[in-house]
């Protein structure tokens, strides 16, 4: 007779994760590598390491490619929080670094006169100081320091004008819908890569590859509006003057000329315009023109009785006119 303890047959261990990563790194991060970093995580804590084997691994349980995976190590590298071993055949281990350790050299030790003049020197100039507030604005929350700092330096780095980064954040943010900094950084490397340096460049990179955003940023650059933020209503207003109503570019920017001296130009005021074009039968610019001149050729007696006329047949003409010549006959009696 023996005893024997029956093994679980599930995991219902405890994986502690450090609040560090929950409130510093994990915010900004891509869902899949948070996934891929928490698993790992959680391996690396069973084993004392997470070894190049264990990625296979990792992938299944999370239905993603392995490829998925060394870019999600790729990005916890560069943000600093794990270290990669590499192997005589060219694999690599994982090493997760205590964050607790990380945050006692690089936060703690830091003197905070040093800290100060950091975050002084950024903001002495104006330009990237904007810039450092649009960030925040875009990426609905406050930036870290660190963070900050990496952006500032995308105008050195990638040798790009600090309007165009904004650019880059609204693109980022508003129209791909991505509230990551990493995101962001490559929209800017993108451009750089492709010698992207003015707003004029991004226009033409719009049409090029997405006629939908070109029309939009073209009708905004054309009444003053180029700093409003995308608004899905007016991307879905403007693009409707293309799709439903049938116009092109041309009529489009006539009547976006037609409220720039107004007191509030806007979208939907050249969506009124556009609208009562088309009941009108306007197809060509040069029918605008044909219209303009109808609208200021006056009204005479002649012109009240041609619309009047127009709504009679032929016989009701003859019977008004008769009626006309017996009035007149009865008047010589």
């Amino acid at each position: 007779m023996y005893f024997k303890l029956q093994n679980l047959t599930m995991d219902l261990g405890d994986t502690p994760v450090e609040n560090i990563f929950l409130n510093d790194y994990m915010p900004q991060a891509d869902g899949n590598f948070v996934k891929i970093y928490l698993l790992g995580y959680k391996f690396a804590k069973e084993s004392r390491g997470l070894k190049a084997f264990d990625f296979g691994i990792i992938a299944d349980l999370l239905g993603l490619i392995e490829s998925d995976l060394l870019r999600a190590w790729d990005y916890w590298e560069k943000a600093g929080i794990i270290k990669k071993e590499y192997n005589e055949d060219g694999s690599f281990n994982i090493i997760f670094l205590n964050l607790k350790q990380l945050y006692i050299e690089n936060i703690y030790s830091a003197s905070k006169e040093e800290k100060v003049a950091d975050r002084n020197e950024i903001l002495d100039d104006k330009n990237i100081a904007n810039l450092l507030s649009v960030a925040d604005y875009y990426m609905r929350r406050p930036l870290s320091i660190a963070q900050k700092q990496n952006i500032a330096s995308w105008r050195d780095t990638y040798n790009m004008p600090t309007d165009l980064i904004e650019e880059a954040f609204w693109y980022s943010t508003e129209v791909m819908k991505k509230d990551s900094v990493d995101y962001v950084e490559a929209v800017v490397r993108n451009w750089a890569k492709d010698n992207i340096r003015s707003k004029e460049d991004i226009e033409k990179s719009y049409k090029e590859y997405d006629d939908n955003r070109y029309r939009l940023m073209k009708v905004k650059n054309r009444i003053g509006l180029s700093y409003k933020g995308f608004n899905q209503v007016d991307f879905d207003k403007v693009n409707s003057w293309f799709n439903d109503l049938g116009f092109n570019m041309d009529i489009v920017m006539a009547a976006c000329d037609r409220c720039i001296n107004t007191n509030n130009p806007n979208i939907g005021y050249v969506d009124s315009i556009l609208k009562d074009w088309k009941e009108k039968g306007i197809t060509e610019v040069e029918d605008i023109d044909k219209l303009d001149k109808t609208a200021r050729i006056p009204k005479t007696k002649f012109h009240n009785f041609k619309e009047q006329s127009d709504n009679y047949s032929k016989e009701d003409l003859d019977e008004l006119a008769k009626k006309k010549r017996d009035a007149f006959f009865k008047k010589l009696r």
